[in-house]
């Protein structure tokens, strides 16, 4: 969905920061601005601050921040469209809808029909499980299991009956034909195309959600003794045009909330191992669906939480899978840790042999996802030189994707730490990881991004003159225009704060206006210079009289761009010698004394 630049600006403008954060998080008034506990990570001392007049956010813990949209977008896991149609119906500001072409309209149509299915099909199996006398043995199976009947109506799980077309027959009755039910994966065609029947047939049947809570495919378990080499233990949904199973994880819907409000998720294999936990009291929790995690389910984990457990077998298979697995969230800038459980054993069997207590332990003292790595690589390839280097290359490419320098040079010095390897060594490996790539590259939107090593070796020695100027411009952008042709590009020595304040002058010149929420927005992608803009904005003081500073400062930025033009012409005349070219610049040069 297109949002017109008026329209957006318009909930921008109207949306005021304190209040909606203020829905979420007790906010208490210091000084200019208000502080809290910050929602997106364990705070102990309130470092999470509101600015109502720059209508920011930000987090001076674990660096989040942002305007009101962004602020929805974390908190709720919204995408930055439903955040701003969030924001629009709260303002009463309208969004004009723009036109839909007819293979749309047609497109909606049909998943809009199967997602009616899916939900009438539900609703079906759940009513068999609770109501059909044929279903007991289900019921017993899953009580066995420790499953209640809170946990039941919950998930909504259901029972599929061993007859050949008994979902079919009461679909028809609702008036949903065999070939719908068939393109929602809830049928199949029998040979020779005459007629369908049941997909699942005395099955435990688990309904599978999507983000917005609609039941868009299936899971199925056949009871215990009836599998065989025809009848695997499970089956699931295949791939519809509502259902891909890339972008779907089980139970996140349902626990999402949960796992806010835990301040971390735990990501587990299956359905069983899902419901174990939740019913032993570990409802943060969210279930891949046989496939491998993928940078999509990585994609939606972020915006529930920053901070993850991965939990696997402890077999060979399962460690590969851990292995895979970690740079998704290493890449996407989430903290992970590593649950490896003793062989032969699994969540479900765990949790319900030792208790909620003992997995709580457990996960309390669990490695980092770099130190499993690590760990697992020195036990597996052991310390000879050989052996290191390969533990050096599979830790290395967990961080190969982090665009944060800061974090991404702490990784680095424990991968140092823990292996002997010379950090200078790590660094000049890590700057050829990827040959041939730009410093800086551009997303799949078009916008700049941060390349990972790139202010690694840079870290930031600011002038405080310097600082006090940008920190100033951040506090009274009004004064921008002043300042716009002073020529900071030419003496601002600091790598960082000339890339800061090119982006300062990027979006004036752009939008012929400045503030920190449409700052911040534009270095989404370059989280060290929002940092640095976030951290000079805090630090610089209101003062009584910016017009009188202003003056300084532009007096400053004269003698410095002076400067550095006679720096400049005195290069261009070494290289000029004694031509008649030298006796311009000498003038030059005179008049900049």
């Amino acid at each position: 969905m297109h949002i017109p630049e008026d329209v957006l600006q318009a909930v921008k403008d109207a949306a005021n920061i304190r209040q909606v954060v203020s829905e979420y998080v007790p906010l208490k008034k210091r000084g200019r601005n208000w502080v809290g506990l910050c929602p997106f990570h364990p705070d102990k001392d309130p470092s999470f601050s509101v600015n109502e007049d720059k209508q920011i956010f930000y987090c001076f813990g674990c660096g989040e921040g942002g305007n009101a949209i962004k602020f929805l977008m974390k908190m709720q896991g919204l995408s930055f469209v439903e955040a701003v149609k969030a924001l629009a119906g709260r303002y009463g500001i309208t969004i004009p809808e723009r036109p839909v072409s007819a293979a749309r309209k047609k497109k909606l149509a049909l998943d809009e029909e199967l997602i009616r299915i899916n939900e009438e099909a539900a609703d079906f199996f759940h009513a068999n499980l609770l109501d059909l006398r044929t279903a007991q043995p289900a019921r017993d199976y899953l009580a066995d299991r420790g499953m209640t009947q809170e946990l039941i109506e919950r998930f909504r799980l259901g029972w599929a009956m061993e007859g050949w077309d008994s979902l079919l027959n009461h679909l028809q009755k609702k008036n949903i034909p065999a070939a719908l039910a068939e393109k929602a994966g809830l049928a199949l065609a029998r040979r020779g195309g005459k007629g369908h029947y049941d997909r699942f047939r005395g099955r435990i049947m688990f309904p599978i959600r999507d983000w917005e809570g609609r039941t868009v495919a299936f899971g199925g378990r056949i009871l215990p003794g009836r599998d065989s080499h025809e009848q695997p233990k499970y089956i699931n949904s295949p791939e519809t045009p509502v259902y891909n199973k890339r972008r779907v994880l089980y139970g996140l819907y349902q626990n999402k909330s949960v796992i806010r409000k835990a301040g971390f998720g735990i990501v587990v294999e299956g359905y069983m191992d899902l419901l174990a936990l939740v019913q032993a009291g570990v409802g943060n929790v969210a279930a891949t669906l046989g496939t491998a995690l993928t940078e999509q389910h990585v994609n939606f984990l972020k915006r529930v939480c920053n901070d993850w457990v991965v939990v696997f077998d402890g077999d060979a298979a399962g460690q590969k899978a851990a292995v895979r697995a970690l740079p998704l969230f290493y890449g996407r800038g989430l903290n992970v840790k590593v649950f490896s459980l003793p062989p032969d054993d699994d969540p479900d069997t765990f949790i319900r042999r030792e208790g909620k207590d003992a997995w709580e332990k457990e996960i309390q003292n669990l490695p980092s996802g770099l130190d499993f790595v690590i760990d697992r690589g020195i036990a597996l390839y052991g310390t000879d030189p050989e052996g290191k280097y390969r533990t050096v290359e599979d830790a290395l490419s967990l961080i190969a994707d982090i665009e944060d320098s800061v974090k991404k040079s702490l990784l680095a010095s424990r991968i140092a730490q823990k292996t002997g390897v010379r950090e200078d060594s790590l660094w000049e490996r890590i700057t050829r990881h990827r040959p041939g790539r730009a410093r800086r590259n551009k997303n799949s939107d078009g916008n700049q991004q941060e390349s990972p090593a790139e202010a690694a070796h840079d870290a930031p020695n600011i002038n405080s003159a310097d600082a006090k100027l940008l920190g100033f411009l951040l506090a009274h952008p009004a004064f921008m225009e002043e300042f716009a042709d002073c020529g900071m590009e030419l003496w601002l020595e600091n790598a960082h704060m000339q890339s800061l304040w090119n982006a300062m002058l990027n979006l004036y010149r752009q939008t012929s206006r400045i503030d920190m929420a449409s700052l911040s927005e534009a270095l989404e992608n370059l989280p060290s210079l929002r940092a640095l803009a976030m951290r000079l904005s805090a630090a610089f003081p209101p003062g009584e009289n910016p017009r009188e500073l202003c003056t300084c400062l532009k007096s400053y930025c004269e003698s410095r761009k002076k400067k550095a033009l006679r720096l400049q012409v005195l290069e261009e005349l070494k290289a000029e010698g004694g031509t008649q070219g030298a006796e311009n610049l000498l003038k030059k040069f005179q008049h900049l004394l």
